[in-house]
């Protein structure tokens, strides 16, 4: 039981950080963004009948472009609790064709509720079609939970961090999981840098390239440098 133990609390200390609402929603994102093996993450918080731009990582215009799109077409679904999934951007007819032409591949925008209210959507996106099977999507759906207790703190300047919600998935994930989730989320945060990540986990590289083969994870080859909106 203690590895597992031992697991969680390095995980734990990967994702909270900070008592700041916005940061832990930051945090999420890349947690969510390791395991799809997204491209992109954003938080949109809703107010009235728009969405406003809470948290991000690695997005661009174009993402913003698409939630807007999603947003007017689909406010409805949204709003019953059904996360929008696109396998392939290009062939999904419930997007306009200007959505349909520029963007990534696919993407998920899953929304998050605080009682029957709903208050945020979260936004991820793939460098590839189909980039979130279907047990990706039901776990983004649990950590939107996160998403939405930060989101309340923002609200309300409570500048704590919802730490029970987070133990309480924690606790509930397998650790083999655990551990996936923690490769990918170092190697998405060191833009894939094998060398740099073996470091971080002190270990060598051919144990990182076993790992990868283990847990049936492909290499990634992403741009060193990722474009980043600047957040009020």
């Amino acid at each position: 039981m203690k590895p597992q133990v031992d697991l969680i609390d390095s995980f734990t200390d990967l994702v909270v950080g900070s008592s700041d609402p916005r940061r832990l929603a930051e945090r999420t994102l890349e947690v969510a963004m390791a395991m799809t093996n997204g491209r992109a993450g954003a938080v949109f918080t809703r107010e009235g009948d728009k969405v406003t731009l809470f948290a991000s990582r690695g997005i661009d215009q174009e993402v913003l472009d698409t939630l807007q799109t999603v947003w007017s077409r689909h406010k409805s679904s949204l709003e019953k609790a059904e996360p929008f999934y696109v396998e392939d951007r290009a062939g999904d007819k419930r997007l306009n064709k200007e959505a349909r032409a520029t963007g990534a591949p696919s993407f998920a925008v899953v929304p998050v509720f605080e009682g029957e209210r709903l208050v945020a959507l979260v936004y991820l996106d793939g460098r590839n079609t189909r980039f979130a099977a279907e047990q990706g999507i039901t776990r983004i759906t649990k950590l939107a939970r996160i998403v939405g207790k930060a989101v309340a703190d923002a609200r309300d300047g409570v500048g704590r961090t919802p730490r029970e919600a987070l133990d309480d998935y924690l606790e509930r994930t397998p650790s083999e999981d655990l551990e996936r989730e923690k490769l990918l989320l170092l190697l998405n945060r060191n833009e894939w840098n094998i060398a740099r990540v073996s470091r971080l986990m002190n270990v060598t590289r051919r144990t990182i390239y076993l790992r990868l083969a283990r847990f049936g994870i492909a290499r990634q080859k992403i741009r060193k440098t990722r474009p980043r909106l600047a957040i009020a």
